[in-house]
């Protein structure tokens, strides 16, 4: 079988190295129940196929799938912690760029040992390649104290490593006190983890200022933990809603906090899931910030049906499936685009630029320095920052503040000057490379796009943004699409005049297929054309739409008779969308609906919406 759980330990227990037996639910039943549950609802011509197999090929979810009960029992075991024999490392278990993705390794581990890590993809065990019909454990587990061969391809280079099998302990919940930070590292939410958390608050609560959680490397795992544990910050009621195939709305509530600390949260593009929830938990109730990359993006919740819940399930096995797309409590989904964090850092940077933000206020100004950003207030010892071994995350992150972030520097005469982040940074000697544009400091939407080059949505790489020159359709499709972080689509181009190898054919082929964006009626897409105003406002409405729960509510109301007047020189088909975006709060004043749009236009409505939406975190 090769439907397996998206994210779970690979090698967890010893296995038969024999081919996993074919699913004991009968197939009739596996349609029912994907009929009953499955979110975007099945078409028939999928129903009708003869397996379950093609089945779930043919949904292309990752996140459905039959378990055996040797897989239901290994998935438990990675969601709520425990003892088991293998290697040590999470494995994403849909087949990628020729293998499958290392998402964690845990400590004292046989893969920590050998040197694997976190975005290794694995292509090989004992010299047996990877494919998309090979269980990843199969070839790889064995028994404890026997030797293993992994091959993994990382940045272009193929790496062999050795290891040998041992029994590992899964501790998906460490903590412990670093300076003035309690340091909370968390690889799954489980059963356990809500409790785990609130023991290393009630041991550290009194002596730390500020809570880091680490979530670099955690899949997910169960939304009631998820919410209780966000809660323990937050004290929020609402901790996540859930939406189903019909649109109708449910939520998990949350329990009172135990702690009013800012927390810092440590992201990357291994933090999926529960991990992306809890971050968007933090945001909603402005209780602190995220550090890191953009995560996965993993913004669909599933539910796990077993003979406990089904009479159709024989004891052990069990079937996953999507059945909710969720929000978090501020509207925004992390489906896809994941969750921005408030300061986009390089992972060589992350953790000593989040430790430089853990100190107490200090009871004198000097020498220190003051960020205020996303309504919480942070400290950074100077001396500190500019040693050897904290100047490249320092200036990172320097580089990584938003528009919206203020920065001051204290004198000895206990006062405050604010200051910014290139000028602290020379005058700090620092290597500094803002993420600007040299021409757009002029223009009345600076600070917008400013945001997007700190977000790295736009490419201020190449220096010049020329703002007031007209935007194209290619354009356009880039810039939303990277700010959605589509993937890239790989399917056929059905349009005669953008072709595979054209400049951003791949972002327009993900617009377009996603409904955003349409061509010209006539086989064609006219890339280099400039989009108007209003077909741009039509594109962010139908984002909105996709991206939060507002925007979805919105492009489902008619337009009033009394608004009509307000949107009257919009096009029919655009007077909804304009008065969505204008509800949003992401419609200029300066738009004349059938002129086009120009660049600085084009990207501070985009900005506007994605900070309206929640989407980017300032």
């Amino acid at each position: 079988m090769k439907k397996l759980l998206s994210s779970l330990l690979a090698v967890v227990m010893a296995l038969s190295l024999a081919v996993l037996p074919a699913s004991a639910l009968e197939l009739e039943d596996a349609k029912q129940l994907l009929a009953v549950h499955y979110v975007d609802g099945v078409p028939p011509e999928v129903l009708e196929l003869d397996s379950l197999d093609a089945i779930l090929d043919a949904l292309g979810d990752p996140y459905t799938f039959y378990m055996t009960p040797e897989q239901y029992q290994a998935f438990n075991q990675s969601v709520n912690g425990r003892t088991v024999v293998g290697i040590g490392a999470t494995v994403e278990t849909a087949y990628d760029n020729g293998g499958y993705r290392i998402m964690s390794v845990l400590p004292d581990s046989p893969a920590l040992e050998a040197g694997i890590k976190p975005g290794d993809i694995l292509t090989a065990a004992d010299g047996v390649a990877m494919s998309p019909d090979v269980d990843p454990r199969v070839p790889i587990v064995g028994e404890e104290g026997s030797p293993l061969t992994l091959t993994v391809s990382r940045d272009g280079q193929i790496l062999e490593f050795s290891l040998i099998r041992r029994a590992v302990a899964i501790p998906i919940v460490t903590y412990d006190q670093v300076g003035d930070a309690g340091v909370i590292d968390c690889i799954s939410f489980g059963a356990t983890t809500p409790q785990s958390f609130l023991d290393a608050i009630r041991d550290m609560e009194e002596e730390i200022s500020v809570w880091v959680v680490d979530l670099r490397s955690n899949p997910g795992g169960d939304s009631g933990a998820t919410a209780l544990t966000a809660s323990l910050f937050t004290s929020g009621r609402v901790m996540l809603y859930f939406r189903d195939g019909s649109g109708q709305y449910y939520y998990r509530p949350g329990v009172p906090g135990v702690t009013q600390k800012p927390v810092i949260v440590l992201t990357s593009e291994h933090s999926a899931s529960g991990s992306e929830l809890f971050a968007g938990d933090i945001r909603t109730y402005r209780c602190g910030i995220a550090l890191g990359q953009r995560t996965l993006g993993k913004g669909t919740a599933q539910i796990v049906i077993d003979e406990t819940n089904s009479a159709v399930m024989e004891p052990g096995e069990a079937m996953k499936i999507t059945a909710y797309r969720f929000f978090a409590p501020d509207g925004a989904t992390n489906h896809i685009l994941g969750v921005l964090p408030t300061l986009m850092i390089s992972p060589d940077n992350t953790a000593a630029a989040a430790m430089l933000l853990t100190s107490p206020q200090p009871n004198r100004a000097g020498g220190w320095l003051k960020l205020e950003i996303a309504d919480q207030t942070f400290y950074i010892d100077a001396g500190e920052a500019v040693k050897e071994d904290n100047r490249a995350a320092f200036a990172e992150l320097l580089e990584s503040l938003p528009p919206s972030a203020k920065l001051y520097e204290g004198s000895m005469t206990q006062t405050w000057t604010q200051i910014t982040p290139a000028d602290l940074a020379r005058k700090k000697g620092l290597t500094f490379a803002p993420r600007s544009f040299a021409d757009t400091a002029d223009s009345p939407y600076a600070r917008e796009i400013d945001t997007l080059c700190v977000y790295l949505i736009l490419n201020y790489e190449t220096g010049f943004f020329h703002p007031e020159q007209d935007m194209t359709r290619r354009e356009f499709s880039a810039m939303v699409s990277n700010a959605l972080n589509l993937p890239l689509s790989d399917k056929p181009l059905r349009f005669s005049d953008v072709s595979a190898g054209d400049a951003h054919a791949g972002d327009i082929a993900a617009m377009t297929e996603l409904g955003f964006l349409s061509g010209r009626g006539d086989g064609t897409f006219g890339p280099d054309d400039p989009i108007t105003s209003q077909e741009a406002v039509a594109v962010l409405s139908r984002v909105a739409a996709w991206t939060s729960m507002d925007g979805w509510d919105l492009e489902r109301e008619p337009l009033l008779p009394e608004e009509l007047l307000d949107f009257y020189d919009y096009a029919e088909w655009a007077r909804v969308s304009a008065r969505n975006l204008d509800t949003l709060g992401a419609l200029l004043e300066d738009l004349s609906p059938a002129a086009n749009l120009t660049r600085e236009q084009g990207s501070a409505m985009l900005c506007r919406l994605m900070e309206n939406l929640h989407l980017i975190w300032n």
